[in-house]
């Protein structure tokens, strides 16, 4: 079988990454930069690293009842090792918990305007990925972080001037207020770094996991196997007995 790659290769005993040797790119290099040159294939600029770390950063952590928290404890506490339980928090990402991200991003990188997005979306009672929050109703103070520091670092373009605007069109034409929330500003600011919307669950996953990594190894350092429902928070609704 023939692979095909740009990504790395051997040669004389030394891994090269994107033509760079391996030995080079620790000295040299922080995670956040080999990720962006990994999946580039070229160095961040400054702002472009500081914007990175502050994407990753606003992704590490939402707290024990989300289920890229409770599903790895779960997973552990049962006793598997740490990579199944990781592995099994990976698996939680999907449309409902991080993919918005890759939705969101998606409608920021195509050729339809602000408003064509939304009429779109109301006319077909479809919901905008990245608007509104269970818990944030006015302002997503993560989001507006984002936002602040992507101007600050000259990276506050034409997709984060697209999302806000989604947001104002949104409002304008439903008569609702739903917040830009955290979904939207990641997609948002990885579209001002150059990044396909394809990956924009990866980015969340590469925020999630060192909180990931937290809640499981405090779940085994601090917990009694196994993590089960009391009966209390179960309800049955089935036929009576």
């Amino acid at each position: 079988m023939k692979w095909i790659t740009k990504i790395s290769t051997h040669k004389k005993g030394a891994l090269y990454i994107r033509g760079k040797k391996l030995t080079k790119l620790i000295e040299t290099l922080s995670f956040s930069e080999t990720i962006f040159f990994i999946l580039k294939g070229k160095l961040p600029k400054l702002n472009e690293k500081k914007l990175l770390d502050a994407i990753l950063v606003s992704c590490v952590e939402h707290g024990v009842e989300v289920p890229s928290a409770y599903v790895p404890r779960v997973i552990i506490s049962t006793g598997n090792q740490i990579n199944s339980a990781l592995a099994g928090g990976l698996l939680t990402i999907g449309d409902f918990h991080g993919g918005a991200i890759e939705k969101a991003a998606y409608y920021l990188q195509s050729n339809k305007s602000a408003k064509e997005i939304v009429r779109e979306s109301l006319l077909k009672k479809e919901h905008i990925p990245g608007l509104g929050h269970k818990i944030y109703k006015d302002v997503d103070p993560r989001s507006k972080v984002l936002f602040k520091l992507a101007k600050k670092i000259k990276l506050s373009g034409k997709f984060i001037g697209k999302a806000q605007n989604i947001a104002k069109e949104f409002e304008k034409n439903s008569g609702k207020k739903l917040v830009l929330n955290i979904d939207m500003a990641i997609a948002a600011c990885v579209s001002e770094l150059g990044f396909s919307y394809k990956l924009g669950k990866a980015f969340f996953a590469l925020g999630r996991l060192p909180g990931m990594i937290a809640h499981t190894y405090e779940e085994v350092t601090n917990e009694k196997p196994y993590r089960r429902f009391e009966e209390s928070d179960v309800e049955y609704i089935g036929p009576k007995i």
